[in-house]
């Protein structure tokens, strides 16, 4: 795979997941994308919550950075940078993929990404200054990746 939409708590019988994958699919050859979902870790039961959140976060870090070894990494994250209209998306996205190396756009689970990943990260992209539910998100990037290799490629939907 070229490139990677990596995620935590896949089910591919949720619908959103798989219009993600119907877009992808879309996008053909031009991005050779595919969806990659990760187990979620564990909450324990009657711990500190904050407490457990982060072991949550840091756990599901590693998990993304395992995932994601070895390709050029777009974190998700609400405080990352807005790229603010769909054909700037799709600039970006082209300079990432002239790089040479697969990418890899990591999304976190239901408590958000760990600072980690962030640092991790060869950028840091926002799709909003909104909190998406971690599945929705996966949805709108990948509706958006489509959108941007439309652009790329000179087609209509993105219009």
């Amino acid at each position: 795979m070229r490139v990677r939409v990596i995620f935590l708590g896949g089910d591919a019988r949720d619908p959103l997941q798989q219009a993600a994958a119907d877009y992808l699919a879309r996008a053909g050859r031009r991005l050779d994308a595919g969806l990659v979902p990760l187990t979620p870790a564990r909450r324990g039961k009657n711990s500190n919550r904050s407490a457990d959140d982060e072991r949550v976060r840091k756990d599901e870090a590693e998990a993304l950075l395992a995932a994601s070894d070895g390709c050029t990494r777009v974190a998700l994250d609400p405080r990352g940078t807005a790229l603010g209209s769909s054909e700037l998306l799709s600039t970006e996205l082209e300079k990432l993929l002239a790089r040479g190396k697969p990418l890899a756009f990591l999304i976190g689970g239901a408590t958000g990404l760990h600072r980690d990943v962030t640092a991790a990260a060869d950028q840091v992209w926002s799709l909003s200054s909104l909190t998406f539910a971690h599945r929705l998100a996966v949805c709108v990037l990948c509706e958006q990746l489509y959108r941007a290799a439309e652009i790329a490629r000179g087609g209509p939907y993105h219009k």
